[in-house]
């Protein structure tokens, strides 16, 4: 059964977009899993890591963006076609078994405007409903459907926590990256339970990690209290956060770079070590330790 995670943090450069991409190419190529990402985020970020720039150009002028779908719902358009925006074998890594659903920069011109989607379709369909009443079903084809939102609570970000059974906050561990994990904490329990959505915390991820910062070392050291009294004042199930912790390393921006070449997983992560260990060796750890959560 397909397992759907947001992952979402308000604070930009924490390696929201690189997690999600990451986590795709680990589960798809050494784990075996049919993997779908789901990009919501107007930066296109994810879209640009999976299939380059002329790719994304060449569907977005086809009109078969996720922009695409939400402006067909306000303008009573039938531009998006869910087959030809599925873009399957992405990845500079060619992989059969991972898919794109791709976002666009032209996002950023409708995000005010999805709250007229009710009225624009006769009160047919909710705003906050455009992803699970179009193209929901296309995702049982997958073991995880992984969603890339947009740094903020706005209505494109609820259509992906409408769908998902979990949701994922990386976040390097400083007081700037870790400020605003209560509200959004707060505000997805709200909204699911207004919603009644059984959508869970999966987990606190650690990014961009340095052991020899202060700042990383004073914010590990509060952290789990901190983590834990956001579930305690709502009083819901604790979340934990991940094992795992994924270095600060800028051989893994340069992964992100779709014009690469690199033959093998381990090549396109394993560049460069942390802590006597390759950086492909972590990214499997957090798939590794991403299944076992999820599968719980």
């Amino acid at each position: 059964m397909v397992k759907i995670v947001s992952i979402i943090n308000l604070k930009g450069g924490v390696a929201k977009t690189t997690t999600t991409v990451q986590l795709a190419e680990c589960l798809s190529s050494r784990f075996d899993k049919r993997v779908l990402v789901v990009d919501l985020d107007p930066q296109t970020n994810a879209t640009i890591s999976l299939i380059g720039e002329d790719k994304w150009e060449e569907i977005d002028n086809q009109g078969q963006t996720l922009f695409h779908l939400f402006d067909d719902k306000l303008k009573n358009t039938a531009t998006f076609d869910i087959k030809k925006a599925l873009q399957r074998g992405v990845s500079n890594l060619r992989l059969p078994s991972l898919s794109l659903l791709a976002s666009s920069i032209k996002f950023i011109d409708i995000q005010d405007h999805i709250r007229d989607v009710s009225e624009k379709t006769n009160y047919i369909i909710n705003p906050m409903e455009v992803l699970k009443t179009s193209i929901r079903h296309e995702f049982d084809n997958f073991d995880y459907v992984l969603v890339d939102c947009p740094p903020n609570l706005g209505f494109i970000t609820k259509n992906g926590i409408e769908i998902s059974d979990y949701y994922l906050i990386p976040s390097i561990p400083d007081t700037l990256s870790t400020y605003g994990i209560p509200q959004i904490v707060k505000t997805i329990y709200d909204f699911s339970e207004s919603r009644s959505l059984k959508i869970k915390c999966l987990g606190l991820l650690i990014t961009k990690y340095s052991s020899t910062s202060n700042a990383h070392r004073r914010g590990m050291a509060a952290l789990p209290a901190r983590f834990k009294k956001i579930f305690s004042d709502l009083k819901i199930e604790q979340a934990p956060i991940f094992d795992t912790r994924i270095p600060q390393a800028n051989a893994t921006a340069e992964a992100m770079d779709f014009e690469n070449s690199p033959s093998t997983f381990q090549e396109k992560y394993g560049r460069s070590e942390s802590g006597k260990r390759y950086l492909y060796e972590y990214v499997m750890d957090l798939a590794g330790e991403f299944i076992r959560r999820v599968e719980i």
